[in-house]
């Protein structure tokens, strides 16, 4: 169906708490079936009820952690964490989620499940895992089926990502109680004092009602140009299952066209009172229907098309079906994300992470420049866009594109300064797959 779930993820920072705990095997709900592995910490429940001559009294990091899942409301959090004991360690960011479970005897408790955003090369039950906890994100939510769960778990790793490289979170990577549990590691964010941020700073809307998050969103700041970046609507390819890159083209399915016509009347009412300086697009067919249905809401404002806004060529896969080339793709999906995004789909006539970034960066800076204090809405492509945001968002970069949620006709907001010298500076990410709902649609 088409129901989007408008979850509301906000930065509510709390006192740090700091936890010591033992990684054991639990429920696993964000488990490596899912693609989110999740470590589960051992919470000591037995010592809730009446004393036990056979049990063991709890320790002071024990009561930490019991105290924490009693104390706390149920949800996910941001934290920052190590595990200990491990080769090359280090401190990590980590999305959080405390829940709750059905246990032996049928009873109902919580169950504290850190998903450390870094990859490891094996498992680390057994060892004990150190956390800094310093901000609430939502609240714990049922999700109808696994493919929302699996959609809403990733817009979580990525807010949480945000939200921890924020100048309010950051400094706590240097945490001393972390730092003991790495040795010889040097934090890698030196202490600082941080100004009171105002209330916009640490928020980004993933995967949200695109109208709610814009009622929220600050106006343009002084000397930044923002940008509006969507992705086409539903094309034949899509509804198809085939690889549709930048060497193919499709076209708009009706309820494609009717995605886009809705867009743009969306964005006209949001808009309203905004300078919108610009609409332009790839100049492949799907992305021009798109734009052009958006552009009919905005009458005088020029409309252009450009070059390196195309699709990530997918070479010899061009075309394919999706289902006959699963292994080749499921392959470079995981070398791309190992790092290797330097490698090419599909040979040679094929694009990599890097190319596609490297020339829709470079148009993207040169369109919104000069440009301060307007709107520039570009109609692009998925990997386009994932890459795109990707490479701006602090602590991401390209091996990290796929986590970006993108739906057909998703709008990502983000604002520009020229000023400033590296990307994750220059770009400021407010909103990422920002969707409105049409009734009786397909996602």
């Amino acid at each position: 169906g088409s129901r989007v779930m408008a979850v509301a993820r906000e930065v509510q920072p709390i006192p740090p708490v700091r936890l010591r705990a033992k990684v054991v095997h639990g429920f696993g709900r964000g488990s490596k079936t899912l693609g989110f592995p999740t470590a589960n910490l051992g919470i000591r429940w037995d010592a809730v009820r009446a004393p036990c001559v056979e049990m063991p009294v709890p320790t002071d990091e024990e009561r930490a952690v019991l105290n924490f899942a009693t104390t706390h409301a149920s949800g996910i959090y941001c934290a920052f964490g190590c595990v200990e004991g491990l080769p090359n360690g280090g401190v990590h960011m980590v999305a959080m989620s405390m829940g709750w479970n059905p246990t032996f005897a049928d009873v109902i408790a919580k169950a504290i499940e850190p998903w450390i955003l870094h990859d490891f090369p094996e498992d680390f039950y057994g060892h004990h895992l150190r956390l800094t906890v310093v901000a609430y994100v939502r609240p714990e939510l049922k999700f109808g089926d696994l493919e929302e769960l699996r959609r809403e778990i990733a817009a979580d790793g990525v807010f949480v990502r945000t939200a921890l490289a924020s100048p309010l979170l950051s400094p706590f990577v240097a945490d001393a109680f972390l730092v003991q549990g790495v040795t010889g590691v040097s934090p890698s964010v030196s202490r600082q004092d941080t100004a009171k941020e105002d209330e916009h700073k640490a928020v980004t809307y993933v995967s949200s009602d695109l109208a709610t998050a814009f009622r929220q969103l600050p106006p343009v700041s002084p000397g930044a140009t923002r940008l509006l970046l969507v992705r086409h609507g539903e094309t034949d390819a899509n509804e198809k299952g085939l690889l549709c890159g930048g060497s193919l083209d499709s076209l708009l399915t009706p309820f494609g066209r009717a995605q886009a016509v809705q867009l743009g009347g969306e964005l006209q009412g949001l808009l309203k009172g905004a300078n919108v300086d610009l609409v332009a697009s790839s100049p492949l067919s799907r992305a021009v229907a798109s734009a052009d249905a958006i552009a009919a809401r905005f009458p005088g404002v020029p409309r252009a098309t450009f070059e390196e806004l195309r699709e990530m060529a997918y070479g010899k896969l061009e075309g394919s079906r999706i289902a006959d080339v699963r292994s080749e793709m499921s392959e470079v999906s995981q070398r791309w994300r190992r790092g290797e995004t330097s490698l090419r789909v599909g040979g040679d006539g094929g694009e990599s992470p890097e190319g596609v970034a490297g020339r829709v960066l470079g148009k993207v800076r040169e369109v919104l420049r000069g440009r301060e204090g307007r709107t520039v809405l570009l109609v692009c492509h998925s990997w386009v866009n994932k890459a795109m945001i990707a490479s701006v968002m602090p602590g991401m970069g390209l091996a990290r594109m796929q986590e970006v949620p993108q739906r057909n006709c998703a709008v990502n907001v983000l604002d520009f300064r020229s000023t400033v010298g590296s990307a994750d500076l220059e770009f400021r990410v407010w909103g990422i797959d920002l969707t409105s709902e049409i009734p009786e649609g397909r996602l």
